[in-house]
């Protein structure tokens, strides 16, 4: 009867050790796999250029709430903050200040409020405004040449895209040259300017213009006579008036 005790004892002994092992793996890949998405959304915003789609990613990692998710979020939001997003300079200056998936810093959770709020975003104002009265003076002191870098290094990249959309412009161009099209011809002009192909609608356009003109210059000079006619009326009254005067006078 004790071997059969002893038997069963190590069967359940062996359930529980494969089922705390089997546990123990899967707990173990769930985390691996939850490292792996974070580590994976971090390596896609690095590749990614649309600072609202950035600023989107961020906001939902961050819903996670955890580590792993605002270490992503803080790199989503750094990449679109340098391309000028202010929201993403905003939610930054919110995980410095928190310490939520960067080193806890009100110097650097400043440097973006500031950032966001010198590139016309509003909404950091009094997020800036409640960090800056609780810091010193060397504290601020010390993101101001921070904050001048950064806005510089704003400008730099701004400039590039500028300079790489232009370059690109003209590959286009240059492309569209090669079977005989002139994409300049189509650049958008004003509307007072704007031609179209149908020279049917360019002469309509063109009499409807001078209707204008010529009613323009009809108004104005039936202004002008009013104008004279009233002043001569007056002048005439003046004179009538004058005459009376004079003949009650002799």
């Amino acid at each position: 009867m004790f071997k059969v005790f002893l038997s069963f004892l190590f069967f359940f002994a062996g359930i529980g050790s494969a089922y705390a092992q089997t546990s123990f793996s899967a707990t173990k890949n769930e985390q691996e796999k939850a490292l792996n998405k974070y580590i994976n959304a971090s390596a896609v915003c690095a590749k990614m250029t649309d600072t609202d789609a950035l600023y989107e990613r961020g906001m939902l990692l961050l819903s996670d709430a955890n580590d792993e998710a605002f270490l992503a979020a803080a790199d989503c939001f750094t990449s679109a903050a340098m391309k000028n997003h202010t929201p993403s300079q905003l939610e930054l200056g919110k995980l410095y200040e928190s310490g939520n998936g960067v080193s806890k810093s009100k110097v650097y959770a400043y440097k973006w409020y500031q950032t966001a709020v010198l590139l016309g975003n509003n909404d950091a104002i009094p997020f800036r405004n409640q960090l800056e009265a609780g810091m010193t003076l060397d504290e601020v002191s010390l993101a101001n040449p921070m904050i001048q870098s950064t806005l510089d290094l704003i400008e730099q990249i701004n400039q590039r895209k500028q300079a790489d959309l232009e370059e690109l412009e003209r590959n286009v161009a240059e492309e569209y040259r090669k079977f005989g099209v002139d994409i300049s011809a189509y650049d958008i002009k004003d509307e007072a300017d704007k031609k179209y192909d149908n020279p049917l609608i360019d002469t309509l356009i063109r009499e409807q213009k001078k209707k204008e003109e010529d009613l323009k210059k009809l108004m104005q000079k039936n202004a002008e006579r009013k104008s004279s006619d009233e002043k001569n009326e007056e002048n005439g009254e003046k004179e009538k008036s004058e005459r009376t005067m004079q003949r009650f006078k002799f």
